[in-house]
């Protein structure tokens, strides 16, 4: 199987720089102190098994929560440039004028863009380890959580190559990313709760709760908790909590499938906005439009 250009390109030099080994050690540093600070506090509570299977589950759940925020901060800032950075170079029409077709570019970028992050997850699945060895937290657990930081990270790369295609400097394509990719994560949430709330007040206090809104799937976040619920729970009555907001407990299946088709949509239109023959066509139709207006 040929390797796309662009990827083995990318990939050829971001590996070189010091920048990504740099990036790479203090991101798995931090997440390292974290895991040892907070297991040193939990050690203290001895048990008959010198074991605190406990402090495990929070260890896996604070870890996860932590990592997808950091996550969510390092995906745009690697992917929102990736387009607008050859456009700055003035090196984007000499890519185009490749043999390599706008889907092939697009994929490419994002592909080299994603491995960065994919590298950073899987460097941190040995922190994840120690709590399976504690106890409490099975294999399948760990592997589910990479998986959906991994489809997590194309969904948001995703984004951020779309938006390079359409912003013309690095600045505003970054600003307009973590904008759209705020208003994803936490905006949909906000915007389903206030539905919630109105439905709520409408409905009156007869002792049953309406369903939260479908937009709130529209957020990955939804999925992430849901899937951590299913898995260690968040102790207490967690699951009963979301069960009676009417949130499926497929919740993160149904995210996942949603980030997926997102991806692909964002990506189509990525590669049809790069593509050169739909700039040519928009421009002879606004010379068009010109000349009608002149005559008339």
């Amino acid at each position: 199987m040929k390797l796309n250009p662009v990827l083995r390109n990318e990939s050829k030099l971001s590996v070189r720089t010091p920048r990504f080994s740099l990036m790479l050690l203090i991101y798995i540093a931090v997440l390292s102190v974290g895991t040892l600070i907070f297991y040193n506090s939990y050690s203290s509570d001895v048990y008959a098994s010198g074991i605190n299977p406990q402090g495990a589950v929070t260890l896996y759940i604070v870890m996860a929560v932590i990592q997808a925020i950091l996550l969510m901060f390092i995906v745009p800032s690697l992917t929102a440039t990736s387009i607008c950075s050859e456009r700055e170079k003035q090196t984007l029409d000499i890519l185009l004028s490749t043999r390599l077709s706008p889907l092939q570019i697009i994929l490419g970028k994002l592909s080299a863009s994603s491995l960065k992050v994919i590298m950073l997850i899987i460097c941190t699945i040995p922190l994840y380890a120690i709590c399976g060895l504690i106890g409490g937290i099975k294999l399948s657990n760990i592997l589910i959580l990479v998986g959906s930081f991994i489809i997590s990270t194309i969904f948001v790369g995703a984004i951020g190559v779309f938006i390079s295609t359409y912003s013309k400097t690095s600045k505003v394509a970054t600003s307009l990313t973590y904008a759209l990719i705020l208003f994803i994560f936490v905006g949909t949430i906000v915007i389903a709760y206030i539905l919630l709330m109105v439905n709520m007040y409408k409905m009156g206090y007869n002792g049953k709760t309406p369903e939260i809104s479908p937009i709130a799937y529209l957020s990955p976040a939804t999925g992430f908790f849901v899937m951590l619920s299913n898995q260690v729970g968040f102790g207490g009555n967690s699951i009963y909590f979301i069960g009676q907001l009417g949130v499926s407990k497929y919740a993160d299946y149904i995210s996942i499938s949603i980030q997926l088709i997102f991806s692909f949509i964002f990506i189509f239109l990525a590669a049809r906005r790069l593509n050169p023959l739909n700039e040519k066509k928009f421009s002879r139709r606004k010379r068009a439009k010109g000349k009608k207006k002149v005559k008339e």
